[in-house]
């Protein structure tokens, strides 16, 4: 650990303990790897030295393999490129109200996505280390969730107009939030009653927004419904399965998928275990079954032949999916050992390695 003046940072360094501000908020985590966004961050925070890690100190759990490998860094150039331009556009829309153009929404994804549909490392575990300013994160969740569809859309069988259809959902769906005052979406720490009444209004105010365009009903009704559940307990109006456009039900899956997953100042992204073990506690009865038991499934998929380390320290490779319980795949230890994490409640995946 190496005590650092904040003038002398660039970014790649990661923070060896927590970085508290004067208010005794913690505005940069552990093991967090710095970019400039973060660094200009520690110089309006007006913080003048902090502890880095010294190379031989770096952890080497598998997203932060990700972070330092070279596939990352073509992935991060690219995107950064492409984000800037989907921010120009909708910062455009948001001022005319003239639909963006879907081909230009469309190449965005393709420019982000074409050099690494054969990639080792997949699309989903990029975005969940990817890092960038607090102020845009509007823009990220809208372009990260439309780049999830992309992803995620031969999961739910749908045919290419379809596919297309629910990117857009991804674009625009909670394109009322950017109506909703930065004090209230910015906020650290429980909302008043007012302010997260002010918060869900964003539903009704992204319909109204996209209401007159031509475009896909499904899209419209994505922004309306997707913090609407199966059981009736969603909002704005409560309504129930079959009230749900089949999009809004995917898109509520992918929201909450996007949001568990993604880079936060504060914490390091979930492990997919732990995020499919909440959808699995959280989630039964609430999202669309068919699309809930689909999304969880191919998930697991995802890691198959991944290793893990077990909650007791156990380093394992994920050998088959346990479609009773997806969070407890089987798993194959070092030694050869099969060990069915269904039946051995006293153990769980901790972490990729």
């Amino acid at each position: 650990m190496e005590l650092k003046a904040v003038v002398g940072l660039t970014p790649g360094l990661v923070v060896a303990e927590d970085v508290i501000d004067h208010r005794g908020n913690v505005i940069i985590k552990k093991n967090t790897t710095l970019d400039k966004y973060m660094i200009q961050k520690l110089n309006i925070a007006k913080i003048t030295c902090i502890n880095i890690k010294e190379p031989e100190d770096y952890e080497t759990t598998y997203f932060e393999k990700i972070k330092v490998s070279k596939t990352f860094k073509q992935f991060f150039d690219i995107y950064s490129k492409n984000f800037f331009e989907y921010k120009k556009m909708m910062e455009e829309f948001l001022m005319t109200r003239v639909m963006i153009d879907p081909d230009k929404l469309f190449h965005i994804v393709d420019e982000i996505t074409a050099p690494f549909k054969h990639s080792k490392i997949t699309l989903l575990d990029m975005l969940s280390v990817l890092e960038t300013a607090e102020a845009d994160f509007l823009y990220t969740h809208s372009i990260n969730v439309a780049l999830i569809c992309n992803y995620t859309s031969k999961w739910f069988r749908l045919d290419e107009e379809d596919a297309k259809a629910l990117i857009l959902c991804g674009f625009y769906y909670d394109i009322g939030k950017f109506m909703i005052p930065k004090e209230i979406l910015l906020k650290q720490g429980k909302l008043t009653d007012e302010e997260f009444e002010t918060m869900r209004s964003h539903t009704v105010i992204g319909n109204k927004m996209l209401m007159s365009l031509d475009m896909d009903q499904r899209i419209k009704d994505a922004a309306l419904m997707h913090h609407e559940r199966i059981d009736g307990s969603g909002y704005p109006q409560k309504l129930v399965d079959g009230q749900i456009g089949q999009f809004a039900k995917i898109i509520a899956i992918l929201d909450s998928y996007e949001a568990m997953t993604s880079y936060r100042s504060y914490r390091a992204p979930l492990c997919p275990f732990t995020v499919i073990e909440i959808f699995e506690k959280d989630g039964y009865g609430k999202y669309d079954t068919g699309c809930y038991m689909t999304f969880l499934e191919r998930m697991v998929e995802e890691y198959i032949g991944k290793e893990v380390e077990l909650s007791d320290g156990t380093i394992c490779v994920v050998v088959l999916i346990n479609k009773q319980k997806y969070s407890r795949p089987m798993v194959r230890s070092n030694d050869g050992k099969y060990i069915d994490l269904a039946t051995q409640k006293n153990l769980s995946i901790k972490a990729l390695v």
